[in-house]
């Protein structure tokens, strides 16, 4: 410790020091800095040899910094303000809309509470422990997604492959904001505007709920708005919400055919282009803007969603329909299908494998306790996903009582129908109607938001070392979800990570770039035919290749990377292993990857042809969606295949180099890093080893033999364990206690 504050003084003074075998008096006589000589270790005042002036020899430089203070640890990179901040960020990048529009409609489908039973089991066994990992490479390494497969080179490409499913992500996410901003808009006035039937998009199916309610009888709505019959009986076909209609054809333009691309909604289009812009502002000063945003896009939609719960359930009927749904049917627990469907839901819950992860823990300082992280943020997306099925399941009630429906014989859709539809008709029905309407989808917009911000930081590369707060964002970025913002801060920070002589003191060059390619590439889905071109993506991009990249990450890190040395750095981070050694070791070498065989199996076996309510796909969209669930796949290959190519030396010793991690894997800081491996830095090699004139002639044979100090202390990253079989020159000289000599892991 002494010796590396001795070199942080040094450094920030700009001194040039040397130790000699001249007295103390002398010492500091010509010192051009008054230095506490109590820092330096015992063997320093007793070598009686000249310490060799540094010559660089193919060292790899880490930023020597001041961990104690209260400003950032990596000055070159930033790190989070607090962690409050990244608890803010990971819980925003992690509660997305899968929490809304399909957990719902999970447990209202398999057996209500139920269904909590073989969720739980998953998230623990299929999600947590990707989840850790992810936490774990991106805080041990303090770099992105593409970047932290210095770890093994040979699987460079699932980064790769991360920042591509990021790109996808960014652009299915704006354009699904870009409709909630669209009826964020039309929620301002004194009306919403599918309330009623009588709009120009209005059909002559369109329905109000007194006319469903007779329909539901077999009767007909008279003029005065009696019924004239009533048998029972069942909504006919000819029956369409009114807030269905408005969604296809005021908001969507949806055409007949995924051909059909005429016309764009322009209104979506100047949408889309907001939601971009708000997302430059938020990530345009980096982590400290985008780490004072969390407050605002990831705090307000928890207190939206209380408020909305608080409300619904005051409502006639809400409580009943609670209570109905979610009662427990512990028969599906024997199904398969049931413990299926739940380990797909929560492998996806924690937005796991899209990278984002990794680049939001890489901004926390080394030593945070992620330990905490790993159980506290499973815990509150269980939390949100039950409290979105009470708010689902209030408004079900309310709107069936409404509308004279037995609660028995409604059927719930997943997916933008539940959101879009559903629950915008039952907000149409309340008191003060615009104003729960506004809430609602403002709460939607910012889940959103907040996740695809994530991933284009996370793909685009480093946070910038920026002082500047939230004010330099602009009123329209607190309307950008969480969501959105970290997948796009994914993008970012992957790219500029790992091109870092090139992008990194250019990111807001890359930053303004990449909004602009992306927002050019979401412009086509406000076409007729982006709801079906959405649902290719969402069906075959975003499904089975992320279950692909989870099998290959704990691959790679429990078998060629070894989970004895990930347990090791946890340890190195935290002070201490995981509860329970063996059971981490178990889970992520043996049970993660079959698990994630058995999911993607269950994938698989529910494969069918991509309809639309009665539109089927044509075939060539099956083979355009294969293609698209490809790329990755090949990238990660072709990725493979370059760094075996690119690697010297014989066969055996390309694939050792490409299965071993890279000399610069490790802590980010050379303060971290001599922690445990102080002969890795070479400033600290300067006053542990002497000049090698001054050593011994069987000294010098010895490290001749063995190509020298450095060759020896690089040769293998950090693959390898402490050697204790040489004593340094230090120690041998000068009569000094034993110090052993270190290599590189």
């Amino acid at each position: 410790i002494g010796v590396f504050q001795l070199v942080v003084i040094t450094l920030t003074k700009g001194t040039a020091m040397s130790v000699s075998s001249q007295s103390d008096q002398g010492r500091r006589g010509r010192s051009q800095t008054a230095v506490d000589e109590t820092l330096l270790p015992p063997f320093v005042h007793q070598l009686d040899t000249k310490i060799k002036d540094y010559e660089r020899e193919g060292d790899i430089e880490f930023p020597f910094e001041d961990t104690t203070g209260a400003g950032d640890e990596n000055r070159m990179r930033g790190n989070w303000s607090s962690r409050t901040d990244s608890l803010l960020a990971i819980a925003g990048f992690t509660f997305g809309l899968g929490n809304i529009w399909r957990f719902p409609f999970l447990v209202y489908k398999h057996g209500g509470v139920a269904f909590l039973i073989p969720f739980s089991v998953c998230l623990f066994v299929a999600a947590i422990p990707v989840f850790f990992l992810e936490v774990s490479l991106g805080q041990f390494s303090s770099v992105a997604a593409i970047s932290v497969w210095k770890a093994v080179p040979l699987f460079k490409g699932i980064g790769i492959s991360s920042v591509y499913l990021s790109c996808v992500l960014s652009i299915y996410l704006a354009v699904t904001e870009s409709w909630t901003l669209f009826y964020l808009i039309e929620s301002i006035g004194f009306s919403l505007p599918w309330s009623n039937c009588t709009n120009s998009w209005s059909g002559k199916n369109c329905s109000a709920p007194a006319r469903i309610a007779c329909n539901l009888t077999n009767g007909t709505l008279l003029l005065n708005g009696s019924c004239l019959s009533l048998v029972d009986g069942s909504i006919t076909n000819q029956t369409t919400l009114k807030s269905l209609e408005y969604f296809h054809e005021s908001v969507l333009m949806k055409s007949n055919s995924i051909e059909e691309f005429a016309p764009l909604n322009w209104y979506l289009g100047i949408c889309l282009m907001i939601i971009w812009s708000a997302v430059f502002l938020c990530l345009f000063q980096g982590v400290k803007s985008s780490g004072k945003v969390v407050y605002v896009v990831v705090v307000l939609p928890y207190i939206i969603l209380a408020v909305l719960l608080v409300r619904l359930l005051t409502l006639e009927g809400s409580l009943s329909a609670v209570i109905h749904f979610m009662y427990p049917d512990f028969s599906v627990l024997r199904d398969l299908k049931v413990w299926g469907e739940a380990a797909i839901h929560a492998f996806y819950s924690l937005s796991c494998c899209t990278g984002g992860l990794i680049t939001l823990a890489s901004y926390n300082r080394f030593h945070s306790n992620l330990l905490r992280d790993v159980w506290l943020i499973p815990l509150l997306d269980i939390l949100c996903s039950i409290s979105a099925c009470i708010l689902t399941f209030s408004a079900i009630g309310f709107t069936c009582r409404l509308i004279g429906v037995d609660i028995t014989h409604f059927q719930l859709r997943d997916g933008a129908h539940l959101l879009f539809v559903f629950l915008s008709e039952a907000l149409s029905q309340l008191p003060a109607a615009p104003l729960y309407a506004a809430l609602f989808f403002l709460m939607l917009a910012l889940i959103i938001n907040s996740t695809l911000v994530s991933l284009i930081f996370d793909t685009w590369g480093s946070i910038s070392v920026v002082n500047s707060a939230m004010h330099c964002c602009s009123s329209s970025s607190l309307y950008l979800s969480s969501f959105q913002l970290f997948v796009v801060e994914t993008v970012i920070s992957s790219l500029c990570d790992h091109f870092a002589e090139l992008l990194r003191k250019c990111r807001r060059h890359v930053l303004a770039v990449s909004c602009i390619i992306l927002a050019l590439l979401s412009l086509p889905f406000c076409s007729s035919a982006g709801l079906y071109w959405l649902a290719i993506l969402d069906r075959y991009v975003l499904r089975w290749p992320l279950i692909i990249l989870a099998f290959l990450e704990v691959t790679a890190m429990g078998w060629v990377y070894g989970v004895d040395n990930l347990l090791d750095n946890i340890k190195w981070m935290t002070g201490k292993y995981p509860p329970v050694y063996l059971f981490w070791k178990m889970l992520w070498k043996y049970v993660c990857p079959v698990v994630y065989m058995l999911i993607l199996s269950f994938v698989w076996q529910e494969w069918e042809i991509l309809t639309y309510e009665t539109y089927s796909f044509p075939y060539w969209t099956s083979l355009v969606g294969w293609g698209l669930s490809l790329v990755p796949l090949i990238i990660i290959i072709v990725a493979g295949v370059e760094e075996l190519v690119g690697a010297r030396g014989t066969f055996s010793q390309r694939w050792s180099s490409v299965l071993n991690p890279d000399d610069s894997w490790g802590p980010a800081l050379a303060i971290h890093r001599a922690e445990h491996f102080p002969l890795q830095i070479p400033e600290a090699r300067r006053l542990l080893i002497t000049c090698e004139d001054d050593l011994p002639p069987s000294e010098k044979e010895w490290q001749e033999s063995h190509g020298g100090l450095n060759a020896h202390s690089h040769e293998n990253g950090f693959s390898g364990r402490i050697s204790t079989d040489r004593m340094s020159h230090a120690a041998t000289i000068a009569s000094v206690p034993a110090f052993e000599r270190e290599t590189a892991i």
